[in-house]
């Protein structure tokens, strides 16, 4: 529980690796072969304490083999250097069939044999963007082609965790300021989530493998949740990911906050034994710590309440306080308050956005939609209307229960419980934590 917590408070807590790990495709699949012993010595370094074992970390976190890459990556070497791109499969597949369809496909020159991703009533709401945006889905395609295959290798052949985060940081920028991701990119999502109920592509019977069901079941939830509270999310969220910051954009700044929480992870990993050896007044000592995240811990286990024994609302009730009283124990420890830790992953970016009622609010409404359509998804209703039936189950439902679903808001105990998870840092005792910008 203890290790799943900390994956939990790090969201990038994996391993790690320094200087001194092998850099070629045979010395790390070589080392593969001792992924026991790695894993028993995994944790024994830090950053401050010298090189691991471990081959290009990235590679490992993910068990990526040589081969895993040969099958899509060409590795190209000349006297100016060694460059990537996609195999020959892969670049043929995106220029015969992708491109001439996301590329020249418009609502005038459709008809259902030159089209396998997109339906007439998609590509009227892509053709009716900003004509400046009308080439964002092929940008995009392009952008893929000439730089995914660089980009990849570059993250997995980090020497160092902290590597790969700044490669990924570095070229979410440069993707987001080239592809105009903050205008284009908003005004394609949007004409995206309008067209999804209605969506009907060739290639959506493929993906349901020719099954009517399948299909119908994908109409009957896109046609039953409140798709536009959806799509006001994810643009409000991107709209917020793009505000510009210190370090570019805020996407970046959050990506930054992620580093200054992985080395939070890594302390923490290191001394948990000790930690869990010591007696209590010794935990109490290390739960004081601001470079690690032993309060955090003990914040989630002190309330020993066990989920499993809960289920529907109470459950989630009980995950929501225990994740609300790990954030205030994060962000709110007294004397971590002003550490330079904490401000950098409390961007102000970050904080505008949890602080935009109008996204929360529209958050709730989808969430609410789903909840009230979850019965019809259990299968297909019957003339007794509370009664669902399928192929291989039936659910019976009484019609209290059913009005219970049709009628049902979120309770703003609940809604709290998320807000005090997700924003500790407004509801801090004494003095708030100040945002970075």
């Amino acid at each position: 529980m203890k290790f799943l917590l900390l994956g939990m408070l790090g969201c990038l807590g994996f391993s790690h690796a320094q200087e001194g790990a092998p850099d070629t495709w045979e010395a790390a699949d070589d080392a593969m072969a001792y992924t026991s012993e790695w894993r028993r010595t995994r944790y024994s370094n830090n950053r401050n304490q010298g090189p691991t074992t471990a081959p290009l970390p990235i590679r490992r976190m993910f068990d990526i083999r040589r081969w895993d890459v040969e099958d899509i990556i060409d590795e190209v070497t000349t006297e100016e250097g060694t460059t990537y791109r996609f195999t020959e499969g892969i670049v043929e597949a995106v220029e015969n069939d992708m491109i001439p369809e996301l590329c020249y496909l418009t609502a005038e020159n459709f008809t259902v044999y030159n089209s396998f991703l997109l339906d007439k009533q998609c590509l009227e709401e892509f053709d009716s963007v900003s004509p400046q945006c009308r080439g964002f889905r092929c940008n995009v395609l392009r952008y893929f082609l000439e730089h995914g295959a660089r980009i990849y290798m570059d993250v997995i052949n980090a020497a160092t965790i902290e590597e790969g985060l700044e490669t990924v940081n570095r070229e979410v920028l440069a993707a987001f300021e080239e592809l105009d991701m903050c205008t284009c990119g908003r005004q394609f999502f949007k004409a995206a989530f309008k067209c999804a109920p209605y969506w009907h592509a060739n290639a959506l019977h493929t993906v349901t493998n020719f099954d009517g069901d399948s299909m119908m079941f994908y109409y009957k939830v896109m046609r039953n949740i409140d798709v536009k509270s959806f799509s006001k999310v994810f643009d409000r969220i991107l709209a917020g990911l793009c505000e510009r910051s210190s370090h570019g954009m805020c996407i970046n700044s959050i990506i930054n906050g992620a580093e200054e929480m992985l080395e939070l992870v890594f302390t923490t990993i290191n001394d948990v034994e000790s930690y869990d050896d010591g007696d209590r007044s010794f935990q109490k000592s290390q739960e004081k710590r601001c470079d690690a995240l032993f309060g955090p811990m003990r914040a989630w286990t002190k309330d020993d309440r066990d989920l499993d024994y809960y289920s529907g609302e109470e459950q989630i009730e009980l995950l929501l306080n225990k994740t609300a009283a790990v954030s205030k124990a994060f962000y709110c420890k007294r004397g971590c308050k002003g550490k330079v830790s904490r401000t950098a992953m409390y961007p102000c970016c970050w904080r505008k956005m949890l602080e935009d009622k109008k996204l929360f609010d529209n958050i709730v409404s989808a969430g609410e939609s789903v909840y009230r359509a979850y019965p019809s998804f259990l299968g297909n209703f019957q003339w007794e209307f509370y009664r669902l039936d399928d192929y291989f189950y039936r659910y019976e439902m009484s019609r209290e229960e059913l009005e219970r679903y049709s009628t049902w808001t979120v309770p703003e105990r609940m809604r709290n419980a998320v807000m005090h998870t997700l924003h500790a840092a407004k509801y801090c005792d004494g003095k708030l934590l100040r945002c970075s910008n």
